[in-house]
């Protein structure tokens, strides 16, 4: 069986053979009014820890499957982590959906000197990242952390052994992908400013750690979406070379 066209769903529950499940109202309400579903018909399910599933819609109101088959493995999930300045509702929601889709593994929300917002919904984050999950085909969700402050978490990475890429404008920094031609590795870390870039007082702050290293992801200046697109781009171009 094909199940290119067959629909998906995120659960966030256990899958396993023969298992009934309960959906939630906004679920069901998705099989039935907006996909227009009917009982029996087969749709696939996932939860990030168990594979994904064959399930078949159980009853006319659509809110009881039941898993019939495991069609994919779960594997072990291999991603960047993105830091990212909290920007317009919008250009926030682009951001986590191409980030998903692109295969982000973490993703944290700072806030910048320079960014007009200062409150993360978190509930409508994760709607985006479960929609993007569903429709890419990714068999898990990415993690999303708690809001910080770029100062905050500077001093996280700092316990971590993981390497840190600080995407700045700067025209004297080297391009990411210079960089990665000789220090490519998976366990790495992305930090991306808001529209209006990072500050003086930001770029004097990462300045004193070594252990971050600044680069330039483009000689034109890109808002903070298309950069988040690009610097995964560039990542998982590299990741395909040395896979």
């Amino acid at each position: 069986m094909s199940y290119k066209n067959i629909p998906r769903l995120y659960l966030n529950k256990e899958l396993s053979n023969n298992m009934e499940i309960l959906l939630a109202t906004k679920d069901s309400h998705y099989l039935k009014n907006v996909l227009r579903l009917t009982q029996k018909k087969i749709i696939r399910v996932f939860n990030g820890v168990n594979g994904e599933w064959e399930a078949i819609i159980y009853n006319k109101d659509c809110n009881k499957i039941k898993c019939s088959k495991l069609i994919k493995r779960q594997q072990s999930s291999i991603g960047p982590s993105l830091y990212f300045s909290l920007i317009k509702n919008h250009n926030l929601r682009w951001l986590l959906e191409k980030s998903t889709e692109l295969g982000v593994k973490n993703l944290h929300p700072i806030i910048t000197d320079r960014v007009n917002l200062r409150n993360f919904n978190y509930n409508k984050a994760y709607l985006h990242l479960k929609e993007a999950s569903e429709v890419s085909g990714r068999l898990d969700l990415p993690k999303l952390f708690k809001l910080k402050s770029l100062e905050q978490i500077i001093l996280d990475l700092k316990r971590k052994s993981e390497h840190v890429v600080f995407c700045n404008e700067s025209r004297k920094d080297n391009h990411l992908s210079s960089y990665f031609k000789t220090k490519f590795t998976k366990n790495i870390s992305f930090i991306i400013g808001p529209e209006g870039g990072f500050s003086d007082n930001e770029i004097d702050l990462v300045n004193k750690h070594n252990f971050v290293k600044k680069v330039k992801i483009h000689d034109r200046v890109l808002k903070a979406e298309t950069a988040a697109v690009l610097v995964l781009s560039i990542y998982n171009n590299y990741l395909e070379l040395i896979d």
